[in-house]
């Protein structure tokens, strides 16, 4: 077998040097890794079973692997299985907690199977799982195939902030989630504007294939923002040091940049109610005890229409 080359230079993992790997054999060396970080030990019969590759195929793998990170694992007889050393290092994956909750996660929206996931023992855990919006996937294919043709639908759409019976002529460009529901991005050629419409709520929806035409540039789509958000003020140094490290701030301040056309929905995600105010701005408060720093610029970048 021809292994493809990798080195150590010292402890420097960035000296290590990945040649030409092949994608299947790169996933079951990450899962290798997956297994030693998580459980400790890795054996064959894990990996033949996950991969359903030959008993031979995953000594050969395991052999190799130990061949390029030396450091990470040693065979241990008494419990015939190889075992993370403490010098352990990730290689192949980047050993951080989201990559095993994340599993975790898959598994209790039902995006995976319990022998999908890669945890060897699954814990017993919860999620919060918000109940989907039903959305029709005529609808959908609808949407896509008007953003792909650039033409125009034309939609009977239920609006919670307006009793409008007629007909919306609408362009969408993209699509987007809040985290709980799917908008389009469209441009709404009655209101001269573009807006988000939640696709669970467009009752019928009908292409207009002939509709062509060029339309105004997506400022808030296009332009990117910085949030700059921090540990409120009123927390005690302990509390803000721990909020800092939670988020992985830097210089006590954590920066995301975001599309103009999400900000209301970024806010949300991190605690802040956008439909609160306060002295004409957003109400700087968080559920999660984080401060907007620059507040007068995202209260702009809302855009709030009378």
């Amino acid at each position: 077998m021809i292994v493809n080359m990798l080195f150590f230079a010292g402890e420097d993992r960035s000296a290590m040097k990945h040649e030409i790997i092949k994608p299947s054999q790169r996933k079951r060396y990450e899962f290798i890794e997956f297994q030693l970080m998580w459980g400790g030990t890795i054996g064959r019969k894990l990996l033949k079973d996950k991969f359903e590759i030959s008993l031979q195929q995953a000594t050969l793998d395991l052999t190799s692997y130990l061949d390029l990170a030396p450091k990470n694992m040693s065979y241990d007889p008494r419990q015939r299985t190889y075992v993370a050393r403490t010098s352990f290092r990730p290689v192949f994956i980047k050993g951080e907690a989201k990559e095993y909750l994340h599993h975790l996660e898959m598994l209790h929206y039902g995006y995976r199977d319990a022998d999908e996931i890669w945890p060897a023992s699954i814990p017993a855990f919860d999620a919060v799982a918000a109940s989907s919006r039903n959305t029709d996937p005529k609808t959908l294919k609808a949407v896509l195939r008007a953003i792909r043709d650039r033409h125009c639908l034309e939609v009977m759409y239920v609006s919670l902030s307006s009793e409008s019976e007629r007909p919306r002529c609408l362009y969408p460009h993209a699509i987007a989630s809040d985290g709980h529901r799917w908008h389009m991005r469209a441009y709404d050629e009655d209101n001269d504007r573009h807006s988000d419409f939640v696709l669970s709520r467009v009752e019928t929806i009908k292409a207009k294939e002939d509709s062509a035409r060029d339309l105004p540039e997506d400022k808030e789509w296009s332009t990117i923002v910085d949030i700059r958000l921090r540990p409120d003020p009123s927390l005690g140094e302990r509390q803000r040091r721990r909020l800092e490290i939670e988020y992985n701030m830097k210089g006590g301040e954590l920066e995301i940049n975001v599309r103009q056309a999400m900000v209301f929905y970024y806010l949300r995600f991190y605690g802040f109610n956008p439909h609160e105010t306060q002295d004409g701005m957003i109400r700087n408060v968080s559920s999660f005890s984080l401060n907007i720093v620059n507040l007068k610029e995202i209260e702009e970048c809302i855009g709030r229409r009378s």
